[in-house]
């Protein structure tokens, strides 16, 4: 298993005459499927299906929307039955499929989750807090995305490795340097 799995929060689009154990038996099955993909499963929310049209009444979103999640798997089940029109996510994020698997910068591209603002600097000493708790390169420009740090360049739109570590570099260089407890050549305090 990976030692940074990817956290997952799962959306299922449900029929309102689908049974709890139905239900319990696809949240054992995501959790499975994760388990064996290197993912975390951070939540798995029910939708009946009833159309929403702003991002703000999903629950789902919100564990992106705060950072908790890097990205949204969505189900529809049964598959075989067609997704409720008018509904924001489905319209937006599906295109007609059942199931689909989305990251924070794909999401915020659609218009489900604000825009990035973040600044740099901001960016550049999370960067170096992460980067102190011994996380890699690319598991820190995946949480500066998920945690809402505007990525250097449009294209591609999202932080990669290489971005990371040149905000590392420039968290090095404007760090203070740190003085030592005791001056050099001087008596100790006395007591």
């Amino acid at each position: 298993m990976s030692r940074f799995p990817v956290r997952v929060v799962c959306h299922a689009i449900l029929r309102i005459d689908v049974v709890p154990a139905r239900v319990r038996a696809l949240e054992t099955e995501i959790r499975r499927r994760c388990a064996e993909s290197d993912a975390q499963l951070v939540e798995f929310c029910v939708d009946f299906g009833k159309p929403k049209r702003r991002a703000e009444d999903y629950p789902a979103l919100n564990y992106l929307r705060s950072g908790k999640a890097d990205a949204l798997l969505i189900v529809g089940v049964p598959s075989d039955k067609p997704l409720p029109p008018g509904d924001l996510l489905t319209s937006r994020a599906l295109s007609g499929f059942p199931m689909g698997w989305l990251n924070v910068p794909k999401l915020r591209e659609l218009g489900l989750l604000p825009p990035a603002i973040g600044p740099r600097s901001l960016a550049a000493q999370r960067a170096a807090t992460l980067r102190e708790r011994r996380f890699p390169c690319d598991v820190i420009a995946r949480w500066l995305d998920a945690e809402g740090y505007a990525a250097p360049n449009d294209d591609p739109g999202h932080f990669t490795r290489g971005d990371v570590l040149k905000l590392l570099r420039e968290a090095r260089a404007t760090r203070p340097p740190t003085l030592p407890d005791e001056p050099q050549d001087s008596p100790a305090a006395l007591l």
